[in-house]
């Protein structure tokens, strides 16, 4: 295999409310492997329209210029990279389902916030 061999690869984002920042997205091969990706919702809609993130994720959007339909998206991991592109238009509607489960600024309302916390200091005693 070449490090720049091209694969189809299929991919299941979900969304929980009760985690309403995140977007899960689970990566599938052909022989029964996955992988989960946490990554966050904005990211995921402001990639749409500019080129976003930081760090392990990043995003860029297709060129209207030329009439592109396709997001690329680089995840970066410990072991090495994988560049993604998908299409915009299925994307787009999945993340107005979000939006329409919890709405852009109310992802605080939506949180239990103990449960954040307990998890945020239980890592800390390791």
């Amino acid at each position: 295999m070449s490090l720049h061999e091209s694969l189809p690869i299929e991919a299941r984002f979900s969304y929980d409310h009760t985690q309403p920042l995140e977007v899960r997205v689970e990566f599938l091969n052909d022989i029964g492997g996955a992988v989960t990706w946490v990554l966050s919702r904005d990211l995921l809609m402001t990639g749409l329209h500019r080129p976003s993130g930081d760090g392990d994720v990043r995003i860029w959007p297709p060129c209207r210029r030329h009439g592109g339909d396709t997001l690329w998206i680089l995840l970066q991991g410990r072991t090495g990279a994988a560049l993604l592109e998908g299409l915009v238009a299925p994307l787009d509607a999945w993340l107005e389902e979000t939006l329409r489960s919890v709405p852009s600024g109310t992802e605080g309302l939506s949180m239990d916030w103990d449960e954040a916390f307990a998890h945020v200091l239980a890592q800390g005693d390791g």
